[in-house]
């Protein structure tokens, strides 16, 4: 029997790493996931900058024209004064050509200050394609090497279920079934509980009554944790049987 527990202590580990490849295999896409979401992010990010930088540059034309229609329509009031015969209609023109270089000036500033907006949407560019660039740098990599963990995941598998296959047949029916059985109902997949002097099972942490640690410390047979149904096995690797 205690060779019996031996090898089904080396299958738990067996099983136990099978398992962390399933769980490997649900969370590794996730992961991915979660990697391309920061990267489509801080893209996103850079393109909203371009797209506003280009509506700024954009509106420098209409700007530009608004500003040509405006000095020609001065040069052309200016010119009519040369030709005015009364003081009212010279007070006219000179109010309109007043009103035009308001405009014009008003016009001149706009620009200026898209001009000095569309410097700081060039520099807020510039560095959210930086950040995109160090984003990148730094978490495709990462998406890289969990895509070949994820396309490598089944065959580590086969090759775990080999040496379970191994060590299975090893162990007498009656101790696999209680295995199976338990470890089904577990969603940790750890059936076994390895008792050392602790006095406690190390599957749910609680204190085995005395009589029971005793009976486990003797090696010979496993028992049934009373807390979480947990098989208690010796732990002969932290402190062999006496």
């Amino acid at each position: 029997m205690i060779q019996d527990l031996e090898h089904l202590v080396k299958l738990q580990g067996i099983d136990l790493r099978i398992k962390e490849q399933e769980l490997a295999k649900e969370q590794y896409p996730a992961a991915v996931a979660d990697l391309k979401k920061r990267i489509a992010q801080a893209e996103a990010a850079k393109n909203a900058a371009a797209l506003r930088l280009e509506q700024l540059t954009g509106g420098i034309k209409d700007m530009d024209d608004q500003t040509a229609k405006l000095r020609d329509s001065l040069a052309k009031s200016e010119e009519r004064l040369s030709s005015i015969q009364t003081n009212k209609e010279y007070d006219a023109v000179h109010r309109e050509i007043e009103t035009q270089k308001s405009m014009l000036a008003s016009s001149v500033g706009r620009k200026d200050n898209l001009e000095m907006d569309i410097e700081r949407h060039k520099n807020a560019l510039a560095e959210a394609e930086k950040a995109l660039e160090s984003v990148i740098a730094e978490l495709q990599p990462q998406i890289d090497d969990l895509n070949a963990k994820i396309g490598a995941i089944d065959s580590v598998i086969a090759e775990i279920t080999k040496e379970r296959n191994e060590v299975s047949p090893l162990i007498s029916n009656a101790t696999s079934r209680t295995y199976d059985s338990i470890r089904k109902k577990c969603k940790t997949g750890k059936a076994v509980s390895l008792v050392n002097e602790s006095k406690k099972c190390t599957v749910c942490n609680m204190v085995l009554r005395p009589q029971l640690f005793n009976e486990i410390r003797r090696g010979s047979n496993f028992k049934i944790c009373e807390s979480c149904g947990s098989m208690l096995i010796w732990d002969v690797a932290a402190a062999p049987v006496q």
